[in-house]
């Protein structure tokens, strides 16, 4: 087979995760993890390739891929890897690695379909399953070294956007055509072209681009900005809505790298803000501020987004903070990693406290009518100083021309 042409997770990264794994397993008194969700998959194994995932509480672990094998040998650290075509080998496989078989298996009950849970009961009639799909996302909260770089590289895609989109920006162009500029730039630099998330029919490409009011539009989405879309059967990331003078243009963006997210968010300004746009934009970054330097060991979430609600009220941010009306989320910032919505939330009934290693992106923002969005977003570590911030480019209202100049701009 061909050498591969990009990097891969080293098998060091690999077996810690399956040791933890195996403590975890233990811990809880089950004797195995079944994973055959592809985040999940990925994270345990280093590769995508379709299959499922034994890893048992005696530290051994088991990898049948269903396709393709040769590419799972290939990117993956793992050591026992093979194929198979049918759950009906599933239990003389299991049995044969394990050494008998496992009686208590966890496997991922929040995302794996009623229909192949059936299958896998079937395929292991003496085992009892329980759904311990919230601990392998905690387990996935913390992030070691190499995966706070991949959160840095993805982070540098979302700067060379935000530095392009501040040449390109003008009156008269859509909403869409922001998109397919920040789409361009991004692939370019790297950007590896799907963003993951765990909600149930959760969906979002890239991110969210506003222009003026769109923001305010309600939303499916669960998060503070709304979107016009282009179809009833795709509300977001852009419509058609065209920036205009004295309105913001907000760019939600994603940079994706080997699997992993950094979430950031600038504004755009064509023409002069006013006095209260300018004051409300920074009153967003202070929010930014004070939550980053809470971002420490041992913070509960749920206490810090209670007094982040103080701080802002003390601002006069209260009714269309965190989204216009309807659209308004009880929550500040949420994890991040190898999927958008990951633990822990700064929301109500977080009550775990944060450990080092962590990311976190803190997102306030504010909405106006008759406007639009101002605000901002950055991806942070928790670290025991206050968060590490992941991206270095400025949080201030970006501002652009004013006057729609036909062919400026374009990467063509």
């Amino acid at each position: 087979m061909a050498d591969f042409q990009y990097p891969l997770v080293p098998k060091s990264e690999v077996d810690r995760r399956l040791k933890n794994a195996v403590v975890k397993i233990a811990e809880s008194g089950l004797n195995a993890w079944l994973i055959s969700g592809v985040t999940n998959l990925y994270y345990f194994t280093g590769t995508a390739q379709s299959g499922l995932l034994f890893i048992f509480d005696n530290g051994k672990h088991l990898f049948l891929v269903r396709k393709s094998l040769e590419r799972a040998r290939d990117e993956s650290g793992l050591s026992n890897i093979s194929g198979f075509r049918s759950l009906r080998e599933l239990a003389e496989r299991v049995k044969t690695c394990y050494g008998s078989m496992p009686r208590k298996v966890g496997f991922e009950g929040g995302i794996v379909p009623v229909s192949l849970f059936a299958r896998y009961r079937h395929a292991l009639p003496d085992c009892t399953f329980s759904d311990v799909s919230t601990e392998i996302r905690w387990l996935r909260s913390v992030k070691s070294d190499f995966e706070q770089q991949c959160m840095r590289e993805a982070g540098k895609q979302t700067e060379a956007v935000f530095r392009h989109m501040k040449k390109f920006i003008q009156p008269g162009l859509s909403e869409l055509d922001i998109a397919a500029e920040a789409e361009y730039v991004a692939r370019i630099h790297g950007h590896q072209g799907i963003i993951r998330m765990n909600g149930f029919n959760a969906e979002l490409y890239y991110g969210v681009i506003t222009a003026g009011e769109s923001a305010n539009l309600p939303t499916n989405f669960d998060g503070p900005s709304g979107s016009s879309g282009l179809y009833p059967s795709a509300p977001h990331p852009a419509g058609r809505v065209l920036v205009e003078v004295g309105k913001p243009v907000l760019i939600d963006f994603m940079g994706a790298y080997m699997g992993y997210l950094c979430d950031e968010t600038r504004v755009y300004f064509p023409g002069d803000p006013s006095d209260e746009v300018i004051r409300l934009h920074q009153n967003c970054v202070q929010i930014q501020l004070f939550i980053s330097d809470r971002l420490k060991p041992g913070t509960i979430p749920s206490r810090l987004y209670e007094e982040t609600r103080q701080f802002a009220e003390e601002m006069g941010l209260t009714e269309n903070l965190m989204g216009f009306g309807p659209n308004q989320v009880k929550f500040f910032g949420h994890g991040l990693g190898l999927e958008v919505d990951e633990l822990p939330v700064i929301a109500p009934r977080f009550d775990l406290p944060l450990v080092e290693g962590v990311t976190i992106a803190v997102e306030p923002k504010y909405y106006l009518a008759g406007l639009g969005a101002v605000g901002v977003e950055n991806t942070f570590v928790v670290k025991a100083k206050g968060g590490e911030r992941l991206v270095g480019y400025p949080d201030d209202l970006i501002p652009v021309s004013s006057t729609e100049t036909v062919g400026r701009g374009g990467h063509v």
